[in-house]
């Protein structure tokens, strides 16, 4: 590391030299969100509902070939929270829960060495990465995962990558390091034990109207990984992707043998991932996404079964209650069900638009709608989200933009999804660039 250090300054230094002068863009959103809580099988909420007030400021940075991207970003800035029995064990308002997080995103240098005629792109830094192809779910997502679908405001940290890119005329050859274990947010448990360092090579090829993919990437977590994707297109209107992984070692929550014993993070052997899928677009704006995908690494019904029944046990006595809580660990696996299916809807009213001959509708255009559906066919649990963005103001240079959604955690009562506290969550964000 002190070796990248001195060349990362070396270069540095040179673009100082170069004395060009930086270019920063802006963007800045807000949140407010309002959850309803209930209890679940695992742990019984303390608060009917709260209301939450976060912030957040970016600033992208370029400077010649070094590129960042930095955040500061504010949670809790406003709190209030109706309180089972009366208990108010926390001041609610204006900066009294609130903790405030300047996030290096990403910062890079981006490069390239030239042989002959032939030339190599390098990379070093902290950087996204994310090679897979799915819209609900990426098995190739390998070094620092995007949440899924979150609402409201949402932050996403690079890991540390060094890698080397080389072109010819089928596409890529790609060799990587990565080091996950720079966050500048607090992770939970199962993510801090799940940050990895490693090396791997990718092969990217694009012939026609398809685009292949072949990695693989051994570190000190997983212990060896392949994966590959397919990405084709057909007539103007279909798409249909596909991806999948397997990995040697993996980390999961074991339930304990024994009744009064708490769930455990425990390594285990042999995971697969994948994915299929299809994307439907027509000239009116529609866009239709359906989604299948498998993870080994999930809960079973059969255990989601069990974790249910031996927390309803241990909630009988106060004195067993808290080893309950210790099952609803499994929520915080990479899925919580191991088969999922997603459908996925969002209407380009614009694209719409261009085929009215009446302009009373032009209004509209300033809407985009969407809705997903997730669907847990082991057990019979859907989470249902919607977003209504608004486009206000758009001058090129400057604009901003309102997104309401909302999200229903409903299905089976019994379903692994009904064990999350949210019964619903509704957001009003306000985004803008300047």
């Amino acid at each position: 590391m002190r070796v990248l250090g001195l060349i990362s300054l070396a270069m540095f230094g040179g673009e100082l030299q170069a004395a060009i002068s930086p270019q920063v863009d802006w963007d800045w959103a807000t949140s407010v969100q309002h959850s309803k809580q209930k209890d679940s099988a695992f742990i019984s909420a303390d608060t009917n509902s709260t209301t939450q007030f976060d912030a957040l400021l970016d600033a992208q940075v370029s400077l010649g070939s070094w590129n960042g991207l930095f955040t500061l970003y504010g949670q809790q800035l406003y709190s209030e929270a109706d309180y089972k029995h009366g208990l108010d064990e926390h001041a609610d308002g204006w900066f009294e829960n609130d903790h405030t997080d300047f996030i290096v995103r990403e910062l890079a240098w981006q490069g390239e060495i030239a042989f002959g005629n032939e030339s190599i792109d390098i990379t070093l830094g902290k950087v996204r990465v994310d090679w897979g192809v799915g819209y609900g779910y990426r098995p190739l997502d390998l070094f620092k995962p995007y949440a899924q679908n979150p609402i409201g405001l949402s932050v996403e940290e690079g890991a540390v990558v060094g890698a080397l890119s080389y072109f010819d005329q089928l596409g890529e050859w790609s060799a990587i390091y990565t080091n996950s274990h720079w966050s500048d947010r607090e992770e939970n448990a199962f993510a801090k034990a799940n940050q990895q360092q490693g090396a791997g090579i990718r092969r990217y090829i694009f012939s026609g109207d398809t685009e292949y993919q072949w990695v693989a990437y051994y570190d000190d977590v997983r212990r060896g990984l392949i994966g590959a994707s397919w990405v084709t297109v057909f007539g103007e209107e279909w798409e249909l992707h596909a991806e999948g992984s397997w990995q040697n070692q993996y980390l999961q929550y074991q339930q304990a043998s024994q009744p009064y014993q708490p769930v455990e993070l425990t390594e285990h052997s042999n995971a697969w991932q994948g994915l299929i899928g299809f994307t439907y677009t027509n000239m009116h704006g529609h866009s239709l996404i359906g989604e299948y995908w498998y993870d080994q690494r999930a809960w079973t019904a059969s255990q989601w079964e069990q974790a249910i029944d031996q927390a309803g046990k241990l909630n009988t006595s106060p004195q067993t209650s808290a080893l309950a809580s210790s099952y609803a660990q499994g929520l915080n696996h990479g899925n919580i069900a191991q088969h999922t299916l997603l459908l996925h809807w969002s209407w380009d009213t614009q694209a719409w638009a261009q085929w009215q001959t009446d302009d009373s509708w032009q209004w509209l255009t300033d809407f985009t709608p969407t809705l997903d559906l997730m669907y847990s066919p082991q057990d019979g649990g859907i989470i249902a989200t919607q977003w209504l963005n608004y486009q206000w103001i758009d001058t090129g240079s400057a604009s901003i933009e309102l997104e309401f959604s909302a999200r229903f955690l409903t299905g089976d009562s019994e379903s692994a999804y009904a064990q999350i506290n949210d019964k619903r969550t509704l957001t009003l964000s306000l985004k803008g660039k300047f």
